[in-house]
């Protein structure tokens, strides 16, 4: 495989979005498994070392599931020529599935990892490697994860997360540049949650175009799908610490998740804006959608909110 072959695997990556669905299991294995060649780690891995790794990446970055299943992206992600078991064909699937169960894998020590190929292309371009690094990131996941995740997956911190020149940004879907000051004039320039409005010379100072329902899941640039947020309210969204909900004739409240936890003033602050109503937006029309708003209740907020 060359570095454009590569590149469009990645790009054309077999995630499933059906109806806005997340399922960022085979992105997080192969920033994973990018971190592990960064350290110069062997190509094959057992199922077993990377298991665990796998469930806490996916109970971080991924939707709120009762399970997380590591083992499919483990299996799955060889039919997108970016993965290989060997001798995959000599174990048993699933009755009436195409997988394998993670017991299996774990009892036979099954090996996976990127194809020898890959892999001694991205070793010996490691800005391939960064390139990779940044599609996958800016595919599957809003820009306030993108530091997390690489930490997490164990990149350098001096890896540069801005978008390569190599980035095939072309087949990405185009963001509205129109976005952030379309809803920012919207709420008047002011955090939706906490009136944060902050200006040096004019210039506002940590103010963000959130959206709701995340633009690489589906979410639209419109103002109906963003909220005006400070950055710590912009990051609580986006990580599920924070929701919206319904409120009558006042629009929307804001949601507080039950797992958050902390004992700084921020926290208690937070903790004591649930229930707020949000700051409405100057036009009837610009107030959330609720479709965007039941999106990120399902597929981002975490456990049930806080009544007390």
């Amino acid at each position: 495989m060359n570095r454009e072959g590569f590149l469009k695997a990645l790009d054309s990556l077999n995630v499933w979005k059906r109806g806005g669905v997340r399922a960022p299991h085979k992105p997080l294995l192969l920033l994973l498994t990018l971190g592990r060649l960064s350290r110069d780690e062997n190509r094959l891995v057992r199922y077993e070392e990377v298991e665990a790794r796998m469930r806490r990446l996916l109970e971080r970055f991924g939707p709120p599931r009762k399970a997380t299943h590591p083992e499919f992206p483990f299996w799955h992600l060889q039919t997108d020529g970016l993965w290989e078991i060997p001798d995959a064909d000599k174990l048993h699937k699933r009755k009436g599935g195409s997988s394998v169960s993670a017991s299996m894998l774990r009892k036979l020590g099954v090996l996976g990892g990127l194809p020898n190929s890959v892999d001694q292309l991205l070793r010996r371009d490691p800005e391939l490697i960064e390139t990779a690094v940044v599609t996958l990131l800016n595919g599957h996941f809003p820009d306030s994860f993108h530091t997390s995740i690489r930490d997490a997956v164990g990149l350098s911190e001096s890896m540069a997360l801005e978008t390569p020149a190599a980035y095939t940004a072309a087949r990405r879907r185009k963001r509205d540049p129109n976005f952030r000051r379309a809803v920012l004039t919207a709420y008047e320039r002011r955090c939706a949650i906490c009136d944060f409005d902050i200006r040096l010379d004019d210039d506002l100072l940590g103010l963000d175009a959130a959206h709701i329902q995340w633009h690489a899941y589906g979410g639209p640039d419109r103002v109906p799908n963003g909220l005006a947020l400070c950055k710590l309210h912009h990051h609580a969204l986006d990580r599920g610490a924070i929701g919206l909900a319904r409120a009558g004739s006042r629009g929307f409240e804001l949601l507080v998740s039950q797992e958050i936890s902390g004992t700084s003033e921020a926290f208690r602050e937070l903790v004591d804006a649930k229930g707020r109503a949000l700051r409405e937006p100057q036009e009837p029309s610009q107030q959330p959608d609720s479709v965007f708003v039941a999106w990120h209740r399902r597929e981002v907020f975490r456990g049930e909110p806080r009544t007390a």
